[in-house]
């Protein structure tokens, strides 16, 4: 099965299962002006609140429906699959995981921010300084620490953190499994039931992007034990398409860009507005807002360093000159183009 009939078998399946739950966007036709847009009102997503609440979309020449998911990345790439959306906004493995599946259908049109510390770790205040020694500790004492645990952490199955975990527990050599049988039992959740486990104590880690881990701490008495700056790796944000959309639709979508190019701009040139909107929005601290800006580059780019934090996500089957030709060549000159 070629990747676009796997798409179209997915989107079968998917509009059927969204039909059910009363959730499926109608879409104009090919000939109207009007471009569907879906992320999450969570972290990561900052630049594209931003430029909502700013109204930098309204004031394109055409439609930009706003379509909401919740959860991870992976459901906003979901509805990019089943049709009901145009565009999807999503981090580097969901991302990787649509070009993986539906090869050259996929095409990646920017990153609109690189972070670090983007994904974090936290360990129920209970296990600290029973189980769990942080103060004082590098990230290799503390990953000892969890060897033999038996400890069960929650993720949402195939989101960027599910990939950054795995790679930091690798990295400080911690097995893992979704059985008993490693160090670490992988526990996966979703975006509405990851919190709420860690809460009632059904897992004793949490791994997730923001606001899951913050939300945590400051409500479930978490405290953080890791995160992926531990192992240098950088995250990204970055909106993709497909073949046939990015075809009827070019003009539309660089427009898109552009204004989300003046959004990351805005948060630069505005920040503590920029805190305010996103913290409302989120629905979380404006200090805690405000660190995930200090450790955010919001920049409209495509380029060798996008290439290389998409690739570090990749299983096998994927190269790195598979990422670099998803994203079309007048895309990125466009992009270029951009900061003349």
């Amino acid at each position: 099965m070629n990747g676009k009939t796997k798409m179209m078998a997915v989107a079968a399946v998917v509009i059927v299962v969204a039909a059910a739950v009363g959730a499926v966007f109608m879409l104009g036709n090919d000939n109207d002006r009007t471009l569907s847009v879906v992320y999450l009102k969570k972290s990561h997503y900052e630049e594209l609140i931003v430029g909502d609440k700013k109204g930098f979309f309204d004031e394109l020449d055409f439609k930009v429906d706003r379509h909401y998911v919740t959860g991870s990345g992976k459901d906003a790439v979901d509805a990019l699959i089943a049709g009901t959306a145009d565009i999807a906004a999503t981090g580097e493995g969901p991302a990787v995981n649509a070009i993986e599946a539906y090869g050259e259908d996929i095409v990646v049109l920017c990153s609109f921010a690189v972070r670090t510390a983007a994904q974090v770790w936290v360990a129920q205040g209970s296990l600290i300084g029973e189980k769990i020694v942080v103060e004082g500790k590098t990230p290799q004492e503390i990953a000892d620490q969890l060897k033999d645990s038996k400890l069960k952490a929650g993720v949402i199955e195939g989101s960027s953190t599910e990939r950054l975990f795995k790679r930091w527990l690798d990295e400080f050599e911690v097995s893992y499994s979704t059985d008993d049988s490693a160090d670490i039992r992988l526990v996966y959740l979703t975006g509405s039931t990851l919190v709420q486990s860690f809460y009632t104590g059904d897992i004793d880690l949490l791994a997730g992007s923001q606001p899951y881990p913050s939300t945590a701490i400051e409500n479930a008495n978490g405290v953080q034990i890791g995160s992926s700056a531990d192992i240098g790796v950088y995250s990204s944000s970055v909106l993709i398409t497909t073949k046939d959309v990015y075809e009827k639709k070019t003009d539309m979508i660089k427009e898109f860009v552009a204004a989300v190019k003046k959004s990351t701009d805005y948060v630069e040139d505005h920040l503590e507005e920029c805190i305010d909107i996103c913290a409302d929005t989120i629905g979380w601290s404006k200090t805690v807002q405000a660190e995930v800006f200090a450790n955010s580059e919001p920049r409209v780019e495509f380029n060798d360093r996008i290439v290389d934090i998409m690739f570090a996500a990749a299983k096998e089957g994927v190269t790195r000159e598979t990422i670099a030709d998803a994203c079309p060549l007048d895309m990125k000159e466009y992009l270029e183009q951009l900061y003349a």
